[in-house]
């Protein structure tokens, strides 16, 4: 697949590599032993006598050498394996020292016969190569791989303690007044991809608006969402960055982005909390996050007062289970109670946020997506029967707090053992949930999945689709809907993908579900989403609607050919769905 890669510490590794294999020839040389100093044999070339001319060149030769295996690594090896990353450069090492050994050493003694002509024979070519020669060359080598693979390492993301810079602010012009609010026509929506979990223990940040240069090219994305006639834009102000800690904020770091959304569009669902927290709240295992997260989403709601649409926490159950069941992002657990915890953390963090943002703004609307997800068991065995059951009935658990759905047995125990109070509880399930609130079904190719024979769950692609699983949580929550993300990766198929899942929105709309909304998630491709951000590689995950060069890709086409057959139709021009929302 391909990759980013962090040029510089590419660069930094293979220059430190290189001094790293200068140091140890150097010392064993004046330890007196008979070691091969590349510098010295490339300073052998002839630069007419002036041997500073020569040692200079044979010192810039090693060095660019040096950087030039580190970007190869970087690009196509670094990642491959499973192994710790300075084995993996020693694993890596293994190319060049056998290039040295058969090919590079054997050349410079050549080239210092100075003979104009040689008869040459494979043994008079490895004649050079002693036992001391070869055991430096491999040792040397070793260095060089074990340096560059301590240095390069996680080409994305940055220590959880440190803050990029903020996004550069180049003033927008204003094409007149404040850009119009959209009305109650239907949402065609995509998003800036803007996940921010920890991973590594918390000690290392995940960005992806960092990693796919939005910070920098934040304008211009803007600019391609209008161009193909994007509506609304799910956005994710950066929490972890802005939110210092209790009362202090640094909206740098989202206050040009939201000007030039206010001005000219599209219309922002503004993501509040997506997959992290900033580290002085720690993780979703942290009660204390529901208080602090009111206060953050009150003093965004007073500052940008014209915002009208919130996703107060995005997908609470995939946050609740990557971070306290997998084990991947955050705490990186892997315990149901830990699950239940951070499940009723987040749900009570939506809603208190909710709430904050309702006294700003009464008329404020909340898109509150979750990942729509489906388990089957693989056969009539009882205990596997149970696993999917249990599965099926933690998906809903963080939709049935915030909508105030009656909780069953087992998911009401599970929090009770946890020592949430049932009075808690039975608060949740008896408040008033906003009127103007809407269910977010997202929906990818492994959000169906098989509970196999061994009780694991199995990706099964899309088996019953979107309207079926939708239909669920329509059944269950009988709130208005909008279809929040979808992609596909394989490029070519993905407009495919998306006509499909388009005609799903319409067959449900056609069975009288009232949908406002449809979003192609996201606008550029991601980064490590192949591999659930669980590890710090720089794979690009080609699903935007661009690359990451912001070139087009077949699905961007697709999208707007798509919003420009149907934005102009009387029911998508009015959706009636929304304007009973907004009414």
């Amino acid at each position: 697949m391909i990759r980013v890669v962090a040029l510089k510490k590419a660069v930094l590794a293979g220059l430190c590599g290189a001094a790293a294999m200068e140091i140890f020839s150097v010392a064993t040389r004046r330890a007196g032993l008979a070691t091969v100093d590349l510098i010295t044999e490339l300073s052998s070339v002839d630069f007419n006598r002036l041997s500073v001319l020569a040692d200079a060149a044979a010192v810039f030769a090693h060095l660019g050498i040096g950087v030039a295996w580190a970007v190869f690594y970087a690009f196509f090896f670094w990642g491959r394996f499973h192994l710790r990353p300075a084995v993996q450069g020693l694993v890596f090492a293994l190319l060049p020292a056998t290039l040295a050994i058969f090919v590079v050493y054997p050349e410079l003694a050549l080239m210092r016969s100075h003979a104009h002509t040689i008869t040459l024979s494979l043994h008079g070519f490895f004649a050079p190569l002693s036992p001391t020669a070869v055991g430096s060359l491999i040792v040397s080598h070793a260095l060089f791989g074990l340096t560059i693979g301590a240095i390069y390492r996680r080409p994305v993301g940055y220590a959880a303690d440190r803050k990029p810079s903020p996004p550069v602010w180049h003033r927008v012009r204003s094409q007149g007044a404040h850009r119009r609010e959209t009305g109650a026509g239907f949402m065609f929506a995509t998003g800036i991809e803007c996940s921010y979990p920890t991973v590594d223990q918390g000690r290392w940040r995940r960005d992806e608006m960092e990693s796919t240069r939005h910070y920098e090219l934040w304008q211009e994305d803007f600019e391609l969402a209008r161009e193909i006639g994007i509506t609304h834009i799910r956005y994710g102000p950066p929490l972890h960055l802005i939110f210092d800690g209790p009362g202090r904020y640094d909206w740098s770091y989202i206050d040009p982005q939201m000007e030039a959304l206010r001005e000219l569009g599209p219309e922002p669902i503004v993501d509040l909390c997506h997959f992290g927290l900033p580290s002085w709240l720690g993780n979703f295992q942290n009660p204390d996050i529901g208080r602090a997260l009111e206060e953050y989403a009150g003093a965004f709601a007073e500052r940008f007062g014209w915002v009208r649409f919130y996703t107060p926490v995005n997908e609470m159950y995939v946050c609740a289970r990557m971070s306290a069941l997998d084990g991947l992002w955050n705490e990186q657990l892997h315990d149901e109670g830990a699950y239940a915890r951070a499940a009723w953390n987040l749900a009570d963090a939506s809603i208190r946020m909710s709430d904050a943002i309702l006294k700003r703004r009464p008329d404020a609307i909340f898109v509150n997506s979750e990942s729509s997800e489906f388990y089957q068991p693989c056969c009539p065995d009882p205990e596997i029967k149970a696993i999917a059951d249990a599965a099926n009935e933690r998906r809903f658990l963080p939709l049935d707090l915030i909508f105030a759905h009656p909780l069953g047995k087992r998911m009401h125990d599970l929090l009770c053992a946890q020592g949430i109070a049932k009075d808690d509880i039975a608060r949740l399930g008896a408040r008033e949930v906003p009127r103007r609130s809407i269910l977010g079904v997202d929906y990818y190719e492994w959000n169906e999945r098989l509970i196999d024979r061994e009780g694991n769950a199995q990706a099964l692609g899309e088996l019953f689709g979107w309207y079926v699983i939708a239909d669920q949580y329509w059944q269950r929550y009988r709130r208005p809907m909008m279809h929040t993300e979808t992609n596909k990766m394989d490029a070519d198929g993905a407009p495919r993908w998306l006509w499909r899942q388009w005609h799903n929105v319409q067959l449900l709309a056609k069975a009288g579900v009232p949908l406002v909304g449809f979003t192609w998630y996201s606008l550029t491709d991601q980064i490590d989403w192949s591999i659930a951000m669980s590890e710090p590689v720089g794979l690009v995950y080609p699903v935007g609607l661009f690359d990451l060069n912001r070139e087009p890709r077949i699905v961007g086409l697709a999208y707007k050919h798509l919003i420009d057959l149907y934005a102009g139709q009387p029911d998508y021009r009015e959706c009636k769905a929304l304007k009973e929302i907004l009414r």
